[in-house]
């Protein structure tokens, strides 16, 4: 991890090496600008790791130092010398009753080199201009005063209430005020030129760590001022996101695996000039901001589409969240493009569930996702130039259809609710015209042989777009889709009422009836289930192979255990193996020794002349696909 620096004059940004996870020879680069630099992504994804390269490089270039000023940085861990006085850490049962005391009066000249609150309370206890820049705000949100002071066991830390009352250790105190105490105080320390924060959110309320991001916007800017500092931090909270502005995009670096590179938008890219992505950005919700720490992005239109969509995932254990992935509603078809984009920049894997009427009215949608570097393979399998050029052969067919139909078209329609919005009532008939046709081509009657074969090209077309994740509800809106009346009532309220009902539908009919929601959400979240006995088959059978092959008839069964125990470890004790074997043959009957692993299929017998291949996973078979 070094520097991306030929050592000349100081010059930002600044480019940082970060080693990937196992991958000696493949290097990520965080782009560091003065101001506030945010590090996002999945615990694990190597964010950590990017801050101590940033420090370490800062160190090498001197671009802090130069101005007299120090580095700091703050580790998750940062209020570990505190804990011990509020909990039973070391000892079980047995919390230190001793004043809260941390670090030695010998380490204030090194202060910035602790990575716990000690280096920030030392810091705080040498400066009573600092204490009182902390202590403003400590009133201000808590109603508290600071008090430090050195004994035998540290510098000791006490607080009060400015209403009155007697002052009390730390050990008494809110975790979250005590991470506050430290953070402003490294925050508003001018002796910082570099301040990094690995998970400034810990312990605090939303509405605290959105104070704390203030805070940090207030002194965030060039080095070069030493009324301001660097600013890096690593979050998982969508109230520390400085982002409010397009512009701003290029201070975020996106973490989504530790053996990925980090994604970063350049300063200069020229999406960064798009004007509907800016107004996207200028309105970006709370929820908006959470899917920013998610892998993988499926975008809805509105927030009834959310409800379904979500309560779906949850009545058929489609494990979202194991997968990393998040459903987000947008407030329109139009905006699909402009967010999809912006998630694409965060290096995100997106996906699409809109209206049928995004595809009925214009081909906007479809042209954004033909325009994807992998639709060029889909299409030439399907002998095209690209997909929007058969979306438009299909418009036109759709329209020759219309009009050559038209009185069996009309009373089609007549009988088709129409959800989609009405500001563009003119394409009503349209809309539910293609509606009927992807759902019921046979209730076109004369004309239902046409009607199949275009159903036929429109499902090649919309399989494709499936593949590069853009899907439709193909019977037109969410509301078209539902068991329960749809008459007098929001749509908000109406997608809660069906969503309720859904435990008291089984699995089988929810699949059939919402099968195009599925299939998206299948799509953003493809092997989301935890699957057990994916884990427990290779240990079971590990186990078996090795008791066959080490016992005879008169085998004990502890013997037959160790056995087992000696292949495969201690994982052996999640199954109980006893010898059943017979004259004619040698057997094992298996049970399992562990409450957490109930299964209906133990226990059993096996015998060594069994093909343990077909007997194991018929035993633990795992989570069926589809």
């Amino acid at each position: 991890m070094n520097a991306n620096t030929d050592g000349a004059a100081q010059r930002w940004p600044l480019g940082v090496r970060v080693q990937l996870l196992g991958e000696t020879a493949t290097e990520g680069v965080v782009t560091i600008r003065p101001g506030i630099t945010t590090l996002v992504g999945p615990n694990g994804s190597g964010k950590t790791r990017a801050l101590r390269a940033i420090k370490t490089a800062l160190d090498a270039t001197n671009y802090i130092s130069i101005h007299g000023r120090k580095t700091h940085f703050l580790a998750a861990g940062r209020s570990g010398p505190l804990e011990n006085y509020r909990a039973a850490l070391i000892n079980p049962g047995s919390i230190e009753q001793s004043d809260a005391a941390v670090g030695h009066i010998l380490h204030k000249k090194n202060w910035w080199n602790f990575e716990s609150v000690t280096g920030s309370l030392l810091a705080l206890d040498s400066r009573a201009d600092l204490r009182l820049k902390v202590e403003a705000r400590l009133q201000q949100l808590f109603d508290r005063s600071v008090q430090l002071s050195w004994s035998q066991n540290g510098l000791n830390i006490r607080l009060s209430a400015m209403s009155g009352g007697a002052s009390y250790a730390a050990n008494h105190e809110a975790s979250g005020i005590l991470q506050l105490v430290a953070l402003l105080a490294a925050i508003h320390n001018d002796e910082i030129g570099a301040l990094l924060i690995d998970e400034p959110e810990i312990s605090l309320h939303p509405q605290h760590q959105a104070f704390l991001l203030e805070e940090m916007e207030r002194v965030a800017g060039d080095p070069s001022d030493h009324s301001r500092k660097l600013i890096v931090i690593a979050t998982h909270s969508a109230s520390l996101l400085p982002l409010r502005k397009l512009s701003e995009l290029p201070f975020f670096s996106f973490f989504n695996s530790a053996r990925q590179p980090p994604t970063q938008v350049p300063d200069d890219a020229d999406i960064l000039k798009r004007n509907k992505l800016a107004a996207l950005v200028a309105r970006l919700s709370t929820t908006h901001r959470m899917a920013m720490f998610a892998e993988r992005v499926l975008l809805v239109e509105g927030p009834s589409d959310e409800i379904i969509a979500t309560q779906l995932a949850r009545s058929l254990d489609l494990r979202l969240l194991a997968r990393n992935a998040q459903i987000l509603p947008v407030t329109g078809k139009g905006e699909f493009v402009e967010a999809a984009k912006l998630f694409r920049l965060m290096n995100k894997h997106i996906a699409v569930l809109a209206d049928l009427d995004a595809l009925a009215d214009d081909n906007g949608l479809v042209r954004s996702f033909s325009e994807l570097p992998q639709a060029t393979a889909i299409a030439d399998r399907l002998g095209r130039t690209s997909l929007a050029d058969l979306d438009n052969d299909l418009r036109t067919a759709l329209e020759t259809f219309m009009s050559t139909h038209q009185s069996i078209v009309d009373a089609a329609a007549a009988l088709y609710p129409d959800w989609s919005s009405k500001e563009s009532s003119a394409l009503a008939k349209r809309r539910v015209t293609l509606a009927r046709l992807l759902t019921k081509p046979e209730s076109f009657g004369d004309a239902a042989a046409d009607a199949a074969s275009l159903f036929t090209r429109y499902n090649a077309l919309l399989g494709a777009l499936a593949e590069l994740g853009c899907f439709f509800l193909r019977r037109g809106a969410v509301e078209n889709y539902y068991r329960t009346g749809t008459l007098g009532r929001a749509k908000p309220e109406l997608a809660a009422e069906e969503a309720a009902a859904f435990e008291a539908i089984s699995i089988e009919d929810l699949k059939r009836d919402y099968e195009h929601i599925i299939s998206a959400l299948s799509h953003i979240a493809p092997n989301q289930r935890v699957d057990e006995d994916q884990l427990l088959r290779p240990k079971l059978g590990a186990a078996l192979t090795a008791a066959f092959l080490g016992m005879n008839h008169g085998s004990s069964d502890e013997q037959l255990n160790t056995l087992a125990k000696t292949t495969i470890g201690t994982d052996a004790e999640v199954f109980k193996l006893f010898n059943g074997s017979t004259q004619d043959d040698l057997r094992i009957k298996v049970q399992i020794a562990s409450p957490l692993f109930q299964r209906n299929a133990f226990p059993f017998e096996v015998s060594n002349s069994d093909n343990l291949n077909i007997v194991v996973p018929t035993k633990l078979p795992g989570i069926k696909k589809g």
